[in-house]
């Protein structure tokens, strides 16, 4: 945001504005007093069961409801995600626009380059494939 002051005329702030919902941006600007209608925004905890060609299915812990996110929604937090996890899944008016993964994830290295002989005296820093197929 840029809050502006000139030299005649009230302040005012002009914003970029993403949208959640096509990812647009849209440069806004607003006036003091100007209101802002609050979004309908829910968090709820959701389990990851499993993913099956270019959909994510889902359950609802507590209602045991599931839904299925494409690779947009999920978006990078698939690299992290293990069958059977609790994610966080934003809805805005129950249509699924972002997850959520825990900050702290336990996975397995599948697959990493070999060490040579005299190679480990500094640092030593390679590529790793983890259990989901992310590459750190």
């Amino acid at each position: 945001y840029q809050h502006v002051k000139p030299g005649k005329g009230a302040a005012f702030v002009r914003a970029k504005i993403k949208s959640f919902l096509d990812g647009k941006v849209v440069e806004k600007t607003f006036h003091a007093g100007d209101k802002c209608e609050e979004p309908n925004l829910v968090e709820k905890t959701m389990q990851y069961l499993y993913h099956d060609g270019d959909t994510y299915q889902f359950m609802d812990i507590e209602s045991y409801e599931q839904i299925a996110l494409n690779d947009s929604q999920v978006g990078e937090a698939s690299k992290w995600m293990l069958d059977g996890m609790q994610v966080q899944v934003l809805l805005h008016n129950d249509k699924a626009i972002s997850v959520d993964v825990p900050q702290v994830v336990a996975l397995k290295i599948v697959e990493t380059a070999p060490n040579f002989k005299g190679d480990t005296s500094s640092a030593s820093k390679k590529p790793a494939t983890l259990e989901t197929g992310a590459v750190v």
